[in-house]
């Protein structure tokens, strides 16, 4: 049987019904998932219920998991070292990933492939996450842009723009990325994470890079979901990025999540 999905936008993003994956999905069900993950690049995975346990199965069932490095706004969600969780209390502070629109581990190699993120405790109104789709945005680029981008590459560190870069987490990864599965091509970087463009400096990557986030964030190439109890999503890290909306007040906010990273 196929999987019965529903596209959100013609570019990105699709809903699927009918799974029940608190067990490893099989072989036939996990390529169902990744064909239909290189055709929508994230996959919205209704009425799910899972363990901290069970959420880390279901990564590795796909590839390698990535395992965050000590951080003071780092917790592991039932003492498992491959998943977070991912909670803002409700008197406010710090929401991970609140930064700026990114992607996962783009500072390592291998980097970051698919992520899973587990609703548990949601805002009534608020807390929502906008994905943006770089394939959609390098596409509707003129050919002098997407042959000149194709020929560069961009310096991601784990600390960031306007800091020296990290001294283990900081690598460089070509700009434009084609889909094993699709031959699509799209643009890989971000401004949480990418410090200056290869053989450049800061100040002079600084304009083309804020250029081209606000290009990959135009409206056409973004969604916004609305996150609902049981919601399983799963994104692609190679070809979209998201941002976490620190917009609500007086409630917790709480969610537990699975990175992998880009099998060998």
């Amino acid at each position: 049987m196929s999987l019965d999905t529903q596209a959100i936008t013609p570019h990105l993003g699709a809903v699927v019904r009918g799974l029940d994956l608190s067990r490893k999905p099989d072989a036939v069900l996990r390529e169902q998932l990744e064909v239909a993950m290189a055709q929508h690049l994230m996959l919205v995975i209704e009425d799910q219920d899972l363990s901290p346990e069970q959420l880390r199965d279901l990564a590795l069932a796909f590839a390698p998991p990535h395992l965050h490095h000590p951080d003071d706004n780092v917790f592991f969600a039932g003492g498992l070292p491959e998943v977070l969780e991912l909670r803002r209390e409700a008197e406010g502070g710090h929401l991970f990933g609140g930064g700026g629109w990114h992607a996962d581990v783009t500072f390592q190699k291998p980097a970051g492939y698919f992520s899973f993120l587990h609703a548990k405790v949601l805002p009534p109104v608020g807390g929502d996450t906008g994905f943006a789709s770089t394939v959609a945005a390098f596409r509707t680029l003129s050919p002098g842009m997407q042959d000149m981008l194709r020929g560069m590459s961009a310096v991601h560190s784990y600390d960031g723009p306007g800091r020296p870069e990290h001294s283990t987490l900081t690598v460089a990864h070509p700009v434009v990325r084609k889909h094993p599965r699709t031959g699509t091509e799209g643009l890989y970087l971000n401004t949480m994470f990418v410090t200056r463009f290869e053989g450049m400096t800061p100040t002079e990557s600084r304009p083309l890079l804020l250029w081209l986030e606000a290009h990959m964030t135009r409206m056409e190439f973004t969604l916004r979901l609305r996150w609902k109890p049981g919601h399983l999503v799963i994104w692609d890290n190679r070809f979209t990025l998201h941002y976490p909306s620190n917009d609500f007040t007086g409630h917790e906010r709480r969610m537990i999540r699975c990175a992998t990273l880009e099998p060998s």
